[in-house]
Parts: C-alpha cells; structure tokens; sequence
C-alpha cells in the first residue's frame, strides 16, 4: 500500500512467512522480499502505459474509435489475439482500457510509436532503481532496446518488459497522484533517546510523467474498469469510488508463451487514495 502524493509505503507483505526470531529456521526463499526482487511480466496493467502516454501526446482521446478487428490483428507477420475468446469490434479508447483489449492496445502503441513508447515506459520508471531504501537481490531492471518490429504490439500489453511489484503500484501511484511519480520511502523522520528529531526524510519527487489532464483522463478510464462494463467489477468498493487495472501474464515455458498457463500477480489489492478517490490496483488472473 502507498499513498500516491508522498511515495510513503504503508504497508509491505510478502509469502511464504518467516520468524525474524529465527533465522536459522527460515529458508533463504521465505526471506526474499518478492515485492521489490522478483520480476515478471507485468501483463495488461503495463495498458497504463501506452494508453497515459497517448493521452498526454495529445494523439488519442478517450472518444477516439478503434477497430480491434474481431479480436485478431495480423502485424508484422505475427497474429494478435484479445483475450479468453473475446471479439471486439470497435471499442473506444476508454473500453479498450474498461476491456482490456490487446488489439485495441497494440494499435494505440503503433499510433505513439516505439520512441515514445520507450520513452513513457522510463517515465514511468521502468527500467532504473525505485530507489528504495532496502536490500535486492536482484536488478529487477529490463526494458527492450532495439525494440524488435514485433515489440510495438507486445510492449502496449505488457508484454517484453520486466517489473517488480513495488515498480508497478508506483506507475499506478503516479496517475493517482496527477501524473506526479514519488521516489518509494519507508521513513519519515529519526529521534534521538530523548524524542527529539535528529534527521527528517521528506517526500521526493522523481519526475512528472505525464500532465495532470492527461492523469485526469486516465483516471476516469479507470473508473470504468471497476464497472459493470469493465474486466475488474470485482474490484468494485462499497463506499468508495475505486478505479484500477486488470492483468494476467502468461508463462514462459523454453521460450515461449504456453497459452492457457498464466499466474496471478498478487493475490490481493493495493488501495491509492487520491482526496474523495480510493484508487485501486486489482491483479486478477482471468484464467
């Protein structure tokens, strides 16, 4: 959990557990911190990415109509499928985002182009340290350069890029925070023995990634996942408007996809609130 204006990091949990007591009881993969060393494919919650960065170009608006041709787009030689059997036609920008269309995602990432592609996905911090104030083991770093002819189609679904968890619920903190990334922090402040404050660590801004107009639209594209029309209505909170983004990644088994073999991300929710918005981040496997 983070609250998005400040990079503050609430609350961190990772499983299988261990007994800080006794180490010596604990296996080296109980202690791992998977949130910020272990890596995967991000699947469709990368869709933040290209759709935001499209938005900001001022290319794409959420009215703009795209065809996602019965849910199968020939590109580069390679055929594009959307998801579990699902035939779209022509979806706005917003339901590309509310359905989580590969098609119509490709098709917006073909429109940005693959420099501004790259270019939004270090914006949004992938591909260098969250700069976290805790030991990784590993780099958890990756972002495709050259991009292969392919990539431009792949890259939009979350696809050919590495993330940790703590780098996903950032970019997503990002939106919630009108387009503003903080640096991840665990502490606020040092006191001596007597209470008094020694040395105080205020929030940091790493950069703003896209415009907080371009935020605003997101964030209503959003919104309309968590609703009868959208992928995640589970995700739905009573009492709260909540927003967010669906995604499942498919395995890789000696190089390739095996379709049918995908894994959930986390098992729970991280819940951004932004003033009267509760923002949440919701992996839910489809599969």
């Amino acid at each position: 959990m983070v609250r998005p204006a400040t990079g503050e990091i609430v609350a961190m949990a990772n499983l299988p557990t261990f007994d800080p007591n006794n180490l010596g009881a604990s296996t080296p993969d109980a202690r791992r911190n998977r949130i910020i060393s272990d890596i995967a494919e991000p699947g469709s919650t990368f869709k933040i990415v290209v759709v935001s960065a499209a938005l900001n170009e001022n290319i794409s608006k959420l009215t703009d109509l795209i065809d996602c041709e019965h849910g199968n787009f020939q590109y580069a030689g390679y055929t594009l499928h959307d998801a579990h059997e699902d035939k779209y036609n022509i979806l706005s920008v917003e339901e590309v985002v509310a359905k989580s269309s590969n098609v119509g995602a490709a098709k917006i990432g073909i429109k940005l182009g693959p420099e501004k592609l790259e270019e939004y996905v270090r914006r949004f911090g992938f591909g260098e340290p969250t700069g976290i104030i805790l030991p990784a083991k590993f780099a958890a770093l990756f972002v495709p350069c050259p991009l292969e002819q392919d990539s431009i189609t792949r890259i939009p679904m979350g696809h050919e890029v590495a993330a940790t968890p703590l780098q996903m619920c950032l970019a997503m903190s990002a939106i919630a925070n009108r387009g503003v990334l903080m640096r991840p922090r665990l502490v606020d402040h040092l006191e001596d023995a007597e209470g008094k404050v020694i040395a105080r660590y205020p929030p940091q801004v790493a950069r703003r990634v896209v415009s907080e107009t371009a935020a605003q639209q997101m964030v209503a594209a959003l919104k309309t996942v968590v609703s009868t029309n959208g992928s995640g209505l589970n995700a739905q909170l009573d009492f709260y408007t909540a927003a967010g983004k669906t995604g499942t990644a498919q395995k890789s088994v000696g190089g390739k996809y095996v379709s049918g073999n995908s894994f959930r991300h986390s098992s729970g929710s991280f819940p951004l609130t932004i003033r009267s918005f509760a923002f949440q981040w919701h992996l839910m496997s489809r599969a």
